[in-house]
C-alpha cells in the first residue's frame, strides 16, 4: 500500500502488482500511471457528467461489476451527483481518477448530459457495431460513408475507435437540444445510410435478426452510455477507444491503439476530440426533417 498525496488529499492506492492484463504483463500500476498520464485529455470530457464504471477487482480475465452508485466509505472529497434515484461519481479530478483506478476501474461511461441538465444532451452519438461475422473494416466502410452523409447534412463529426470492432461518431452541439432530437438525427444518418449502402446497414433492434453493420441511434438517450473517449477496454490487447481522423480511419486497427501507445500518439498529434468541447453546431436547418423521425 502506497498513500499518496494527489491536489492536496491523499489517495490510498494498493496491490500495485496485481495483473489488470494477466497476459500483456500490465498491472494495476500501470493503468494508474495510463490514467495519472492521460488525465490532462481526458478529463475535460468526463468531468461534470454522471459516470457509470465497470470494476475488475481480480484483473480483466476476472469477474467484473458495473457500478454506477457512488461506493460507501469514499472519501469525502469525492464529488456526486444524484440522478433518478442514483448517486453518480462526478470524475472532476485527478484525484478521484486515481482513487477509481485503484479500485479496479477499467471501463468509463461518461453520461452524455452534464449534471443537472438531463435534458439537454452535449451531442449526438453514431454507433456503430458490425454484426458477426463482420468486424471493424465493415464499420470503417460505414463510417466514411457517414462521414458523407454529415457533410450532406452541413454538419461536422468526429469518429473515436470503440476500442473494439466499433466506431462511434460524435456530432456536438450546442446547448438545449433534447435527447428526442439527437435520437431522431442519429436515426435520420442511419436512414440515410441504409439507403446508400443497403446491404451493409441495419436499424434492426432485434439482434437474431441484423445483418451488417447496426446503426444504434437508440443510443441517444439520458439513461445509455457510451465508453468513454481514451477509456480503457477489458480486450486481451488493453486497447483505448481513441480518436482518429477521418482521413487515417480507413489505415488504421483498433488493436494499434492500447494503454502502452495512446499517450505518445497524444503526445504526437494532441488531443483529436477537443473540438467536440468547443464545436457547439446547430440543428435549426435539419429541424423540419428530424421532427417527421
Amino acid at each position: 500500500m502506497q498513500m499518496v498525496v494527489i491536489e492536496g488529499r491523499l489517495v490510498r492506492l494498493t496491490n500495485l502488482d496485481k495483473p489488470m492484463w494477466s497476459g500483456l504483463g500490465v498491472t494495476k500500476g500501470e493503468l494508474l500511471h495510463y490514467l495519472a498520464e492521460m488525465a490532462s485529455v481526458l478529463l475535460p470530457h468526463w468531468r461534470g457528467r454522471p459516470m457509470t464504471v465497470t470494476r475488475y477487482p481480480e484483473g480483466v480475465e476476472g469477474s467484473f461489476f458495473y457500478q454506477k452508485n457512488c461506493p460507501a466509505g469514499a472519501p469525502d472529497w469525492v464529488q456526486t451527483h444524484n440522478w433518478n434515484g442514483t448517486r453518480y461519481v462526478l470524475v472532476n479530478d485527478l484525484s478521484t481518477l486515481m482513487w477509481l483506478g485503484n479500485q479496479g476501474v477499467v471501463e468509463f461511461h461518461p453520461a452524455e448530459f452534464l449534471a443537472g441538465e438531463p435534458e439537454s444532451s452535449s451531442y449526438a452519438v453514431i454507433d456503430l457495431d458490425p454484426t458477426s461475422p463482420l468486424g471493424f473494416e465493415a464499420a470503417v466502410e460505414v463510417a466514411l460513408r457517414c462521414h458523407e452523409v454529415l457533410l450532406q447534412l452541413d454538419l461536422k463529426g468526429y469518429p473515436k475507435t470503440s476500442g473494439a470492432t466499433g466506431i462511434h461518431v460524435y456530432v456536438p452541439l450546442r446547448s438545449g437540444y433534447g435527447f428526442d432530437v439527437t435520437a431522431a438525427l442519429a436515426k435520420t444518418i442511419g436512414l440515410m445510410l441504409q439507403k446508400a449502402v443497403p446491404h451493409m446497414v441495419t436499424l434492426e433492434r432485434r439482434i437474431k435478426l441484423r445483418r451488417g453493420v447496426y446503426v444504434d441511434y437508440l443510443q441517444n438517450a439520458p439513461s445509455k452510455t457510451l465508453v468513454g473517449v481514451y477509456s480503457p477496454r477489458p480486450t486481451p490487447a488493453a486497447t483505448v477507444s481513441t480518436p482518429v481522423t477521418w482521413e487515417e480511419l480507413a489505415k488504421i486497427h483498433p488493436e494499434e491503439f492500447t494503454i502502452r501507445t495512446v499517450p505518445q500518439r497524444v503526445r504526437e498529434v494532441g488531443d483529436l476530440f477537443a473540438e467536440v468541447l468547443t464545436c457547439g453546431q446547430s440543428l435549426h436547418h435539419l429541424l423540419p426533417i428530424l421532427a417527421s423521425r
